[in-house]
């Protein structure tokens, strides 16, 4: 996967890991710079068939999670927990062999399949959630010290507030 850089040359950028989901979404990493290990920082876009490259937002999965949520809310419900529990169980790349390596271990099929229900709802997989989820904890994790957001916005889902507190927390700025 590549995407262009914005610096004017037409330079692009290439990811050096990729997650391919089922349903034809791919997942790109790539090298980050910031926080307080810029060598170990990553970038997460994606893309899927017939679309450009995007940059993940909460938003985006939490859209997902609310539709499926109005179509099988227990099974949403437990999917929103088991994520939120991946927080604890998520580790921060601690060399460049990790960073390159990339390895997502709590978004197996194994550990995703009783969810695969929730497919059928909203525009993604369980699959691409979990990676993504994933993926974003480690980059939160890695670099970012008052990296927050994503378990106050799973407390929001899991305590089903009401859908303004869930997107606003969704939407507020980060520190990237």
């Amino acid at each position: 996967m590549e995407y262009p850089l914005r610096d004017g040359k037409g330079t692009k950028a290439h990811s050096f890991k990729e997650f391919h989901m089922k349903d034809g979404t791919t997942i790109g990493v790539f090298q980050g710079s910031r926080g307080e290990n810029p060598d170990l920082d990553i970038l997460i876009k994606f893309k899927k068939e017939n679309t450009n490259v995007r940059t993940p937002a909460h938003i985006h999965w939490i859209i997902d999670i609310l539709i499926k949520k109005e179509h099988n809310r227990e099974l949403t419900l437990e999917f929103a927990k088991y994520l939120r529990d991946m927080w604890d169980r998520v580790k921060p790349f601690k060399t460049k062999e990790e960073q390159q390596k990339c390895e997502l271990t709590q978004t197996t099929h194994e550990k995703l399949k009783n969810f695969e229900e929730l497919n059928k709802y909203g525009e993604f997989d369980v699959e691409f959630i979990g990676h993504l989820i994933e993926l974003m904890m480690i980059m939160e994790k890695t670099g970012l010290d008052r990296a927050f957001v994503f378990k106050q916005l799973m407390d929001t889902i899991i305590k089903e507030k009401d859908i303004f507190s869930i997107v606003a927390k969704a939407i507020q700025k980060r520190g990237r």
